[in-house]
């Protein structure tokens, strides 16, 4: 079973090789299937730079060896969406983060606020510490 980071060299009909990375590995409907990334693209891509994968669905051949299959346009719609639902759960999980952090970050400025406050000198003690002067 290939694992993240692994690396796979696929050979096109034509004998040309492409090196991969798997960037996951995923299970659908008893299915396995696999995406890779171009092994050059993946070190070389920028954090906000779209990268080009390809998926396949893992199967094993009569001798016993892991084949990758192409996926025809149905079963294609049906990983990228499951793709896409996971990585929405991921980004709301990262958003709601965020909004805690922000959240914290305001409430550090309210009690640094309410510090300040108490700092400065209040004019009704003022009147009070000269009445006691008067005294």
């Amino acid at each position: 079973m290939p694992e993240i980071d692994d690396v796979v060299t696929l050979v096109y009909e034509d004998g040309e090789e492409e090196t991969f990375s798997v960037e996951d590995v995923m299970e659908l409907d008893g299915n396995t299937y696999v995406i890779l990334v171009p092994e050059d693209a993946d070190s070389e891509a920028e954090d906000d730079e779209e990268v080009e994968a390809c998926i396949f669905r893992v199967e094993t051949d009569e001798d016993g060896e892991e084949v990758l299959v192409d996926l025809d346009d149905d079963e294609y719609e049906k990983v990228t969406s499951a793709i896409c639902a996971d990585l929405d759960e991921v980004c709301d999980e990262d958003e709601d983060e965020d909004e805690e952090e922000e959240e914290d970050e305001d409430e550090d400025e309210d009690e640094e606020d309410l510090d300040l406050d108490e700092d400065e000198d209040d004019p009704f003690d003022s009147e009070d510490d000269e009445d006691e002067d008067k005294d």
